[in-house]
C-alpha cells in the first residue's frame, strides 16, 4: 500500500473580474479575506499571474542546436497556464458545426499558450501532448486528415455512454490524474453538448449520484484543475436549457473555472475562456486542523473592495490519498495514464507521455541511436519486460514465459545539467546534491515501452580543494543512460530532479531521430 503525504497547505487560484467580464489587475494579498467553515485564515502566500508575463526562452534568435541536442528551455515564450481541450464526441451531436469553430480558434490561438487536447469518442484518447505548436493541435483535429480515435464524425454515441453521469465522472477522473501532479493551474475547457453530471440528484436518479460528482470536482480543484464548460448547442431558447446552464454553471463554481453557453460564437468563447482562465492570483493558507477527518470544509474568498466577480474553488477535503496494487489504474499496466510508481511523487507525475515541457532545472539531453536495429537477443528481452515491469507498477509483473524476440533499438542519452545553485548548497553543507534522472519510451497509444531512472553524481572537481563537497566548481553533472527500445516507439521522454529541492526539468523526443554525422553520434554533447 501507498500512503501519499503532502505538506498542509490549501492552495487556492482566484480569478477577478470586473463588470464587464475582464481581468481586474494590481490587487494585493491585503485585498483578500480567506475563510475555511466561515472561520478567518491567515493568508501565506500571494502569487500574481498575469497573461502578458511570458517564460523563458531561447528567444527566436538563438543559434540551431546540433542535430538530436535538445534542451529545456522553449523557442518561444510560454503565456499563461496549461490548458486542456475535452472535446466530448460522445455528448455532442452538433460536431459538424462545433469541429470548424474550434479548429478557427487553434489557428488563432495566443502564441506560447500550452494545448493538450483529449478527445472522448470510443474511449477517451489522448490525441495531442502539450504544445503551443498551432499545426500540431490542428492536425489533432482535422477532420480531413483524421488522427488514430478521431473520427469525421462520430455516430456511435449511445454505445459509449451518451449522457451517462458514470462515463462522464470517469473521464473527468482520468484526466484528472493525468493531470494531478503537474505543477501549477490546468484549465479543462470540456466541449460538449452536454454535461451529464447529476448534482443535486436524489438517489435512484442515477448509479453516479451527486455525492460522487462532488466527490470528483473536489478531487480536481484539489489539483488544480479549474472546468470551463463549453456549451456547443449554440443558442437555445428552450426554457429546459436554463436547467442544464445550471449545471455548467455548478461544474465551474466548484472548481474556479466559468461556463460558456447561449453563443453561437465558439471560438470567441475559446478566446474568452483562454485569456479568463490565465489571469488570476494563487492565495495558500494553513488549515486549521492537521488531521485527516475524511470530510470537505468549505472555502470563501472576498475582496475588501470593488464590486467585482470572483472564480475559485469551493472546498478543501482532508481526506488522506491512499492507493493499494489492486487499484485498476495500476492493473491496466499498459494505460495512456501509467506513470513510473517507483519515481518520486513529482518526478512520475511529469513522466507521462505529453506532459508539458519543465525548466525548473534546466538542462541538455543529446539523443543518439547506438548502431542500428537488431533482434533482441534473450538477454536484451529479459530487460525490456524487467524494466518495463518495473517501471510500470510497483509489481514485478513479467510473463510468464518469455516473450517472443522483437527487433529493437538501443538509444543513449548524454545528460549535462549546469546550476549554480548546486555549487552554493555544497558549499554550505558540505553535501554533494543527488540528481534523478530517467528516461521512457513509449508507443503512439501512450503505453510505457521501457524506462528507466538512475542516481546521478556531479562531476568532480579536478582541484577538490576548491570545494569542500568535491563538486565541479560551476555545478556542472554529467550523466549517460542507454535505453533498449522495440521499434514501435513513437517518442522519448526525459526528465532530471533534483531531490533535495524537488526542482525538475523534462523535455519529450519525437522519433526517429535526425541523421548525424557518425563524428557526432559517437561523442557526448558537452
Amino acid at each position: 500500500m501507498t500512503i501519499r503525504q503532502t505538506v498542509r497547505r490549501v492552495i487556492v487560484d482566484v480569478t477577478v473580474q470586473d463588470a464587464n467580464g475582464k481581468p481586474v489587475h494590481g490587487l494585493t494579498a491585503n485585498d483578500f479575506s480567506v475563510t475555511e467553515d466561515k472561520q478567518p485564515q491567515r493568508v501565506l502566500s500571494f502569487d500574481v499571474y498575469d497573461f502578458d508575463k511570458p517564460s523563458i526562452s531561447r528567444g527566436p534568435n538563438a543559434p540551431a542546436l546540433p542535430p538530436n541536442l535538445f534542451v529545456n528551455v522553449p523557442m518561444v515564450p510560454e503565456r499563461g497556464p496549461l490548458y486542456v481541450m475535452l472535446y466530448d464526441l460522445v455528448n455532442t451531436g452538433n460536431q459538424m458545426w462545433a469541429t470548424p469553430q474550434i479548429l478557427k480558434f487553434i489557428r488563432s490561438k495566443p502564441a506560447g499558450t500550452r494545448f493538450a487536447i483529449f478527445v472522448n469518442s470510443d474511449g477517451l484518447y489522448l490525441l495531442q501532448g502539450f504544445t503551443d505548436d498551432k499545426g500540431l493541435l490542428y492536425a489533432a483535429l482535422d477532420p480531413n486528415h483524421p488522427k488514430h480515435h478521431m473520427p469525421r464524425v462520430f455516430l456511435y454515441a449511445r454505445n459509449y455512454g451518451a449522457g451517462n453521469a458514470c462515463t462522464a465522472v470517469d473521464v473527468l477522473t482520468h484526466i484528472g490524474k493525468y493531470l494531478d501532479g503537474i505543477p501549477g493551474r490546468k484549465n479543462l475547457i470540456w466541449a460538449s453538448d452536454l454535461f451529464p453530471l447529476p448534482l443535486g440528484a436524489e438517489e435512484g436518479d442515477s448509479a453516479c449520484r451527486d455525492t460522487e460528482v462532488q466527490a470528483e470536482l473536489n478531487a480536481l480543484a484539489q489539483a488544480q484543475v479549474a472546468i470551463f464548460p463549453l456549451d456547443l448547442t449554440g443558442v437555445d431558447v428552450n426554457p429546459g436549457a436554463l436547467i442544464k446552464y445550471a449545471t455548467e454553471d455548478i461544474i465551474a463554481s466548484e472548481t474556479g473555472g466559468r461556463a460558456f453557453y447561449s453563443t453561437n460564437d465558439v471560438t470567441a468563447a475559446l478566446d474568452d475562456a483562454t485569456e479568463q482562465g490565465a489571469n488570476y492570483y494563487t492565495l495558500s493558507y494553513a488549515p486549521p486542523s492537521e488531521m485527516d477527518d475524511g470530510k470537505c470544509h468549505r472555502i470563501s474568498v472576498k475582496l475588501d473592495k470593488g464590486n467585482y466577480q470572483l472564480s475559485y474553488r469551493r472546498n478543501y477535503c482532508r481526506v488522506p490519498e491512499v492507493s493499494t496494487e489492486t487499484d485498476e489504474n495500476l492493473r491496466n499496466a499498459d494505460s495512456t495514464f501509467t506513470v513510473p510508481l517507483q519515481a518520486g511523487d513529482v518526478l512520475q507525475a511529469n513522466m507521462k507521455l505529453g506532459a508539458p515541457m519543465l525548466h525548473d532545472l534546466v538542462f541538455s539531453a543529446h539523443v543518439r541511436t547506438d548502431g542500428g536495429p537488431v533482434v533482441a537477443t534473450p538477454a536484451q528481452m529479459e530487460q525490456v519486460q524487467e524494466q518495463a515491469a518495473f517501471y510500470r507498477t510497483h509489481r514485478r509483473n513479467k510473463p510468464a514465459k518469455p516473450l517472443p524476440p522483437v527487433k529493437i533499438q538501443t538509444y543513449s542519452i548524454d545528460y549535462r545539467v549546469l546550476d549554480p545553485q548546486f555549487k552554493a548548497r555544497a558549499e554550505r553543507t558540505g553535501k554533494q546534491p543527488t540528481l534523478e534522472f530517467t528516461v521512457a519510451a513509449f508507443d503512439d497509444d501512450g503505453r510505457v515501452l521501457n524506462g528507466i531512472v538512475n542516481d546521478g553524481v556531479p562531476e568532480e572537481s579536478t582541484q577538490p580543494s576548491e570545494n569542500k563537497a568535491g563538486l565541479n566548481k560551476t555545478g556542472l553533472f554529467r550523466i549517460r543512460q542507454t535505453l533498449v527500445v522495440p521499434l514501435n516507439a513513437k517518442s522519448i521522454r526525459v526528465g532530471v530532479r533534483d531531490r533535495m529541492s524537488d526542482r525538475m526539468g523534462t523535455l519529450e523526443v519525437p522519433l526517429p531521430l535526425k541523421p548525424e554525422p557518425v563524428t557526432q553520434a559517437s561523442n557526448p554533447a558537452h
